[in-house]
């Protein structure tokens, strides 16, 4: 009954064979008819291609690719939430060093293969993954006024092809949550979707502790894990930075770290050479029920991250900096039973310039702005009615960034539930304190007041509550 309803499925098209049909070559299974409809048998979009001249015998999964095409499979969402622990209900995953994630499981998967005499696929393999994330809000801004909101928040469909045990390929598709009311104010003309995380990887961790990435990825500088289901860190909004690089990594058990270059859209030159680059370095350590990463990073120039280029990249602004901004990440993750204490800082090394990007304290007199940051979170795990939960308090922190529209803190507050599998619940409690009444940013700034830059609204704190669903498969 399975064999029917799966040859049903299948398009006539991918049916339609030289030599004979699904059918046939069920019935043919045996004696010399199933030898000679093998020998007759070559697949439709391979027919002006010669065949070897030595007749090699196909293998069983060779007959059914050839017959079925390549199999595409499900695959759980990249880091998938699963177990009880508190490190694996983070709500918000970390996109930095996808590459490695991947890695890392496919070495699981080789060396099950290995263990249990399984030959390694000889065609290639496709999974399939992504998510969809929903969310509800009700908001007391910093006037005291009232707001309510449901909106789609996330939408990413992922395809990983593994070509062979040392080289694959990653496309991540998200949706745009996002639009410039210059271009509509409907809530339907944010429904675009872009490329995210593009790249190829080529490594293997049964071989070799070395890989390597090429393409456009989140840059390995940082962290960004964090258990908020609605409101990012500032750490991350202002920090994370995204490019079409080329990355060296290295990983053990005991030692990751990474080198990367790319060419970035601020400068302070031409602008046409690759002028950023950095790297990131991580310690692991476990020991009985404490397990413990520590680790740091560079970069050559923060003003390329996401959160400033919502400035720095604006039609409005300018890319050309009189000088270049170097900065500095540190961030730890630590996990001892049912508790996670995660934390990061970044800042810059030094302050931008006047003209490009500046800070005042009382309004009037002006400096170069030296954004820095900083997320603190503790969580403990535990379950609700059977089901894994954890409750998490974050505390995340800005100086100077004003210019770049996010709040002076952040103080979050939220519970998720493992519902069932690929289903996560997040209530979450926010509230953000804006930078004082007298601070003022000049330079590149966002433009048209938003709301954290708003004169009016500074000196002010806000109070949330959202509900958020996330589906993930």
């Amino acid at each position: 009954m399975k064999k029917t309803l799966f040859a049903l499925a299948l398009s006539p098209s991918l049916l339609a064979m030289d030599g004979g049909s699904f059918t046939q070559y069920q019935e043919g299974q045996h004696g010399s008819e199933r030898e000679t409809l093998r020998k007759n048998y070559q697949y439709p979009l391979l027919k002006e291609i010669q065949a070897p001249i030595e007749e090699k015998k196909p293998t069983l999964q060779q007959q059914v690719v050839d017959y079925f095409g390549t199999f595409v499979t499900s695959s759980p969402y990249p880091g998938v939430r699963a177990n009880c622990e508190a490190n694996e209900l983070i709500s918000s995953l970390p996109n930095i060093n996808k590459d490695l994630q991947i890695l890392l499981a496919l070495k699981e998967a080789t060396d099950f293969l290995k263990k249990s005499d399984i030959p390694y696929p000889e065609n290639l393999r496709i999974f399939m993954s992504g998510k969809i994330e929903f969310t509800g809000m009700i908001q007391r801004d910093a006037t005291a006024h009232c707001r309510s909101d449901l909106d789609l928040t996330g939408t990413e469909l992922d395809f990983l092809t593994v070509i062979a045990p040392w080289l694959y390929g990653f496309i991540s598709i998200e949706y745009e949550n996002s639009v410039s009311p210059a271009i509509s104010n409907s809530r339907f003309a944010n429904s675009r979707i872009k490329g995210e995380s593009i790249f190829i990887t080529f490594g293997d961790f049964t071989c070799s502790p070395w890989y390597a990435t090429i393409g456009q990825t989140y840059l390995p500088y940082g962290q960004y894990s964090t258990y908020d289901a609605i409101h990012d860190p500032l750490t991350t909004i202002l920090f994370r930075t995204t490019g079409r690089d080329v990355a060296l990594g290295f990983f053990n058990d005991f030692l990751q770290t990474a080198l990367f270059v790319f060419k970035g859209d601020s400068h302070a030159g031409s602008g046409n050479n690759m002028n950023n680059y950095g790297l990131n370095l991580e310690i692991h350590y476990a020991y009985k029920d404490f397990d413990g990463k520590i680790g740091g990073g560079l970069i050559r120039n923060i003003a390329d991250s996401n959160g400033m280029q919502a400035v720095f990249g604006d039609s409005a602004n300018n890319e050309k900096l009189r000088h270049v901004v170097p900065g500095i990440n540190a961030h730890f993750n630590f996990t001892w039973k049912s508790w996670n204490l995660i934390g990061e800082y970044n800042q810059g090394l030094r302050s931008f310039d006047v003209r490009d990007a500046a800070f005042s304290s009382n309004g009037t007199t002006f400096k170069g702005a030296r954004p820095r940051a900083m997320d603190v979170e503790l969580a403990y795990s535990f379950n609700t009615l059977n089901r894994p939960s954890s409750l998490a308090l974050s505390y995340s922190r800005s100086w100077e960034s004003l210019g770049f529209n996010i709040p002076k803190e952040r103080i979050t507050l939220t519970w998720t539930c493992y519902i069932f599998r690929g289903n996560l619940l997040s209530l979450e409690l926010n509230s953000d304190k804006l930078y004082d009444k007298k601070n003022r940013a000049a330079g590149n700034i966002v433009p048209k007041n938003p709301y954290f830059i708003n004169p009016k609204n500074l000196g002010h704190r806000d109070y949330s509550f959202g509900i958020d669903y996330l589906f993930y498969f």
